[in-house]
């Protein structure tokens, strides 16, 4: 098999993420383009990326590769090495004829079988890219393969890894070239339009452009990254997997979602505010004249009589719910307020040589974490018991054990704890592992090391054998 290779120079892989090429799967004789985009490890902003606050994520080793060959005929063949073990059908095929619908005829395309759902993440590219303008049809269909370590619903973002991975490799396929930002806005419509999970951008840009070893400080207003700042050497970012499944799509992150724009919408209206995104309302004005125009909570045909829709394209109100408008608006702005300060923090680490002069900044940076965690909560209505375990552990351990800060990433409800630590603590985490495993009966995993984004990462081309 002769090997080629697209884009900037690129690291070798070593991590065992390969592409198997399994036989009869691609067609002989072809090109065969692959990409890889990494899972992401949310250390600050979470669910505030929708408001337009800054966040600060860290791309993963554990990643997704894509293989795409251009077919023949107009069939349109996805094949998954992990989906039957995520309890999915691991093959679907189509026409590509079959995309040439709507946004919402696609969604109920995809949903109408649950076990085929995560198709619509691949192959959702196709229509988005004619929808959106980028090309008028395709000439063919192709063979697509799948290959991933990013476990899904452990809140590393496995639905990004999919479409960034999904999208660069098709691009390539078919002789089409994006900006990086361009191609994480692509991805975001196919996660909101086709698949109908209301995500924000950060998750798509740190799979895209993400470096290793380094935390991506991203303003969701809508996508723009601020810097790379480097981790240093004394410390690292760890993610621990407390084996709840979650998802953006689902009913609680949602609820938060709906109810957080039902109070900017409020917002808006009542106070006549010129703003774009909640997060430029800063928390020494929400504490002022803003909160007192919120309900603590609101039914939703209260609200549809009030004021119509939200200004939120992606989620709908529902009028038989009740939405804890007041505290779901008031996450995201003080989250702002913390990540700020935290990247400020970490950036500052730069100037000291050894962790021990280190510790006072890393306290203060571990206390946002925590306090990012208890908003989480009691503000935003996410989380649950295990994530919540999880998080007690680490802090019953503490900096006298090299763990300095810990809690819940993304879309909360489950998934994965985010944890600052020493670069020497094995110990400590093997002993959270062991604690929550003693507890709860369920084994986590821990999600360790970093890896560049697509964009850096380039493209690798196959010929396969005659």
């Amino acid at each position: 098999m002769r090997r080629g290779y697209i884009g900037p120079p690129r690291r070798s892989w070593n991590q065992g993420e390969t592409v198997k090429f399994r036989e009869g799967w691609f067609d002989s004789g072809e090109d065969v383009f692959l990409s890889r985009a990494p899972g992401r490890l949310d250390v600050m902003g979470g669910i505030a990326d929708y408001s337009g606050s800054n966040v600060f994520e860290m791309p993963l080793r554990n990643a997704v590769t894509v293989g795409c060959q251009r077919r023949k005929d107009d069939k349109l063949r996805v094949l998954s090495l992990n989906a039957e073990e995520e309890g999915f059908d691991p093959k679907v095929e189509l026409s590509i004829y079959d995309l040439f619908k709507s946004y919402d005829q696609l969604r109920s395309l995809f949903s109408f079988n649950p076990k085929r759902r995560w198709a619509g993440y691949v192959l959702g590219v196709f229509p988005v890219l004619i929808h959106e303008g980028i090309v008028r049809r395709f000439p063919c269909g192709a063979n697509i393969l799948i290959d991933s370590t990013v476990p899904m619903g452990a809140g590393i973002s496995s639905s990004a890894a999919l479409e960034v991975a999904s999208m660069s490799s098709i691009l390539a396929c078919y002789g089409l070239k994006l900006d990086p930002m361009r191609i994480a806005s692509l991805c975001q419509i196919v996660e909101n339009r086709i698949v109908g999970a209301p995500c924000g951008i950060m998750d798509q840009i740190t799979s895209v452009m993400g470096r290793r070893n380094r935390l991506i400080s991203i303003l969701c207003r809508p996508g723009e990254v601020l810097e790379q700042v480097e981790i240093p050497d004394f410390i690292r970012f760890v993610g621990i997997n407390s084996r709840v499944k979650r998802s953006t799509a689902g009913e609680a992150y949602t609820k938060t979602r709906t109810a957080t724009f039902m109070g900017f919408t409020i917002i808006l209206h009542e106070l006549k505010l010129e703003a774009k995104y909640l997060c430029e309302v800063s928390p020494e004005e929400f504490r002022g004249e803003l909160a007192q125009v919120l309900p603590l909570r609101m039914k939703g045909e209260e609200f549809l009589r009030r004021y119509g829709d939200t200004v939120d394209t992606v989620t709908e109100v529902n009028p038989y719910e009740i939405y804890r408008v007041r505290s779901c608006t008031e996450h995201p702005i003080y989250e702002n307020r913390r990540v700020e300060r935290f990247i400020k923090l970490i950036k500052s680490l730069s100037r000291f040589d050894s962790l021990k002069d280190a510790i006072p900044t890393l306290r203060k940076a571990g206390s946002l974490m925590y306090s990012s965690h208890w908003s989480y909560k009691y503000r935003a209505g996410l989380g649950c018991r295990e994530v919540d375990m999880i998080v007690r552990f680490a802090r019953k351990l503490g900096v006298e054990m090299g763990i300095f800060g810990a809690k819940i990433t993304g879309g909360g409800g489950g998934g994965t704890v985010a944890v600052m630590c020493s670069s020497d603590s094995d110990w400590a985490l093997e002993e959270i592992c062991s604690r929550y495993r003693s507890a709860t009966g369920l084994k986590p995993d821990l999600f360790i090391g970093s890896s560049d984004g697509a964009a850096l990462y380039g493209i690798e081309v196959h010929r396969t054998g005659r």
